[in-house]
């Protein structure tokens, strides 16, 4: 049999088990990482598979699995866990909601790291939405670290880096295609939750959010899988019941997760006062995102807008051991913003990315 009839027969066995229902095991996910990363099977194989997998529901032993696979292929970051003895973090979303919303996670790592929490946030650019972490910080005047040299030197010099996916998973190149495929039939692809899981610099504190409730059980699943010492994923909507896929002022929030070794499962409706509405939240361009963004780390900006910042800096802050509750994180990140420290930090920030 040649390489290539049994790489389609591994796939195709792997899609039939996903449509029959059933989980993968660790080894097959080993072996299936392998296929998926090389370039022996079509897209067109991959796409059904990842479809398959998609359509059955992806479990968080899973998407555990698949995630060390792929981090023992990453480039390496450098750093494991901590930075300057203090916990990294990563504030980031699974995505695939499709809706044009401010790079809210983006903006709220950096008033997090701003308030002295170390922040090394993994992202990618937009696939399902206009702008997605890379695209809004690019129109910020900021570049990510792309190795482990300029990590080290960007967390250093600015307490706040980022991590474009592109170029610390070469093995992701392998399902691009498959990716864009699944794309343009409007299907969503377990990439979308296995993104936050797979930063190359295993950061002890992080925090995701997701745009379906269903989903907030597997991610928690997974990190403790993956022996994440301390995260939250988090639920929110907007003023008409709809997912944001990012803590939300406006109206129903859920996080659940784990905190100093304590599990925690909180739900909180809107924020007292008027907030605006969701469509204030909106931002069709990445460069609309960033002028929104650097507003409100300007102290100013739409009140919706700062309200989701500092509402999930505020749960990062709390995350990472700054703040005894979500309210004091919340009070930290709102005086972090107005002192001026976070728009000090974009510009050190726009100050490495020239060197």
């Amino acid at each position: 049999m040649s390489c290539e009839r049994g790489v389609s027969t591994a796939l195709r066995r792997a899609t039939e088990q996903c449509r029959a229902g059933r989980e993968l095991s660790a080894q097959e996910v080993t072996d299936l990482v392998v296929v998926l990363a090389g370039a022996e099977a079509s897209d067109e194989e991959k796409a059904e598979f990842l479809t398959a997998w998609a359509a059955k529901g992806e479990t968080g032993g899973e998407l555990a699995s698949f995630a060390r696979s792929f981090l023992v292929r990453a480039k390496a970051a450098g750093v494991s866990g901590k930075w300057g003895g203090k916990g990294l973090a990563d504030c980031c979303g699974t995505g695939g909601g499709g809706r044009p919303i401010v790079n809210i996670s983006t903006a709220a790592g950096m008033v997090a790291a701003a308030a002295g929490l170390p922040v090394a946030k993994h992202g990618n650019k937009g696939i399902t939405r206009p702008s997605g972490s890379a695209d809004a910080l690019t129109a910020l005047g900021v570049r990510g670290a792309r190795d482990a040299g300029e990590l080290a030197s960007c967390l250093g010099e600015v307490g706040c880096a980022f991590l474009y996916a592109p170029d610390f998973h070469p093995a992701f190149r392998g399902v691009a295609g498959a990716r864009k495929i699944v794309a343009t039939q409007s299907k969503r692809t377990a990439f979308h939750l296995l993104g936050p899981l797979v930063n190359p610099a295993k950061p002890e504190i992080r925090m995701v959010g997701v745009f379906r409730e269903e989903d907030l059980g597997k991610l928690a699943e997974a990190m403790d899988g993956l022996g994440v010492e301390s995260y939250g994923i988090i639920y929110g909507e907007d003023e008409k019941g709809a997912p944001l896929g990012e803590l939300s002022p406006l109206g129903r929030n859920r996080l659940l997760g784990k905190r100093g070794g304590e599990k925690f499962d909180l739900l909180e409706d809107k924020a007292a006062g008027e907030w605006g509405v969701s469509l204030d939240l909106e931002a069709p361009k990445a460069e609309e995102s960033a002028a929104k963004i650097q507003a409100v780390l300007a102290g100013d900006g739409v009140k919706a807008v700062r309200g989701a910042v500092v509402w999930n800096a505020g749960a990062l802050l709390w995350l990472g051991g700054f703040a005894k509750d979500w309210a004091e994180g919340r009070k930290l990140a709102e005086e972090t913003i107005s002192k001026g420290a976070a728009r000090a930090l974009l510009e050190r920030w726009r100050t490495w990315s020239r060197g």
